[in-house]
């Protein structure tokens, strides 16, 4: 084979095909396609499914609302709402029901969980954004993440924040169930303690999970004092004598 140097330039279009291997580890010709395919199908040939299946860790769900794509019981690999609509704007959806188990694990023999990742997305801003066109998305802050009963999902509660379009279940006949990649958007969790009460020392529950860096304002001006991290959720703040201020933590 020739340097790959040597070969002219080209676009992809539809019709263009990519040498990859499957999950069996056998080579195959995967169409690039407008990523479309039928969600979950093992022979699925366009590289959004190639992609999202090939990758164990890949955070992709199909959508999907009460009719769960046509299979009359909630599926593994999804992201379910309860209404009955083939389209759910971002913005009515305060829970999400969310398969432990992502897209991309659905085809394995011995799925990989993703439960503990997930939960680390609670009090997170986060975007759930269309696989196939990044103007299509919802960002939410991620605010519970509970196991529903003794089941293979999970209730993520969400307070919507802003974004563009609908969650796209498909109508179960021409249309499948759109993929929606899971993504955290913005920056590290962080907490602001109000003190309005002037007091020697502040107790605070950040609920941050982790041990944050602390900046005390009294009016305008920074002030020293001992920070005491009582766990990854709280901390104490001291001072020499009693103050009112602001705390940051991030």
């Amino acid at each position: 084979m020739a340097r790959i140097s040597t070969y002219s330039i080209d676009t992809l279009d539809n019709n263009d095909k990519l040498l990859g291997t499957d999950q069996n580890g056998l080579t195959r010709n995967y169409v690039v396609g407008p990523g479309e395919g039928v969600a979950g199908d093992d022979n699925s040939t366009t590289i959004i499914n190639y992609i999202t299946e090939s990758d164990p860790k890949a955070l992709a769900f199909v959508f999907h609302n009460s009719t769960f794509g046509g299979t009359g019981s909630i599926q593994p690999g999804t992201i379910n709402v309860s209404n009955s609509s083939t389209t759910t704007a971002f913005n009515a959806v305060t829970t999400l029901k969310v398969s432990k188990f992502p897209f991309a694990a659905t085809t394995q023999t011995n799925p990989n969980s993703a439960v503990e990742i997930l939960s680390e997305y609670v009090g997170e801003r986060i975007k759930w954004g269309s696989s196939d066109n990044p103007n299509i998305y919802g960002i939410y802050e991620c605010i519970s993440f509970a196991q529903d009963g003794s089941s293979n999902f999970y209730n993520m509660g969400l307070a919507y924040l802003s974004g563009n379009g609908s969650f796209m279940a498909g109508n179960n006949s021409s249309t499948s169930g759109d993929i929606y990649i899971l993504e955290l958007f913005g920056t590290d969790k962080n907490y602001t303690h109000t003190q309005s009460s002037p007091a020697a020392q502040w107790t605070v529950n950040h609920n941050l999970n982790k041990f944050p860096s602390v900046v005390v304002k009294v009016g305008t001006a920074i002030m020293q004092a001992e920070i005491n991290h009582t766990n990854q959720n709280s901390l104490t703040i001291s001072f020499n004598g009693s103050n009112s201020g602001v705390a940051y933590m991030n």
